[in-house]
């Protein structure tokens, strides 16, 4: 499965999958936008599957943009499980 990605004033609508097939392509792309933009945002509302790579790319995206004092956020009704492991991840 692929993903796409689109930008609207700040927010990147993910559509696809965040997999071991298209993650290096989603944090080199979110990289770059990190060093360009103050403000990210992900909608993962039509992000149909995320593996554990997927995942760990994401929290690599939040991470990097706490570092560099970048506002990232991830939003939409994407998979609860998503939002359970980062709540979990900072809890611990």
């Amino acid at each position: 499965m692929s993903l796409k990605i689109t930008e609207n004033n700040s927010t990147y609508y993910l559509k696809g999958a965040i997999s071991k097939s298209t993650v290096k392509f989603f944090v080199d792309y979110f990289k770059s936008k990190l060093s360009k933009k103050q403000k990210v945002v992900l909608n993962i509302d039509k992000t149909k599957y995320i593996d554990k790579l997927g995942l760990n790319a994401l929290k690599n995206i939040l991470k990097k943009g706490k570092q560099k004092r970048k506002d990232v956020f991830i939003i939409g009704n994407g998979c609860k499980e998503i939002y359970d492991d980062m709540y979990q991840t900072e809890a611990i």
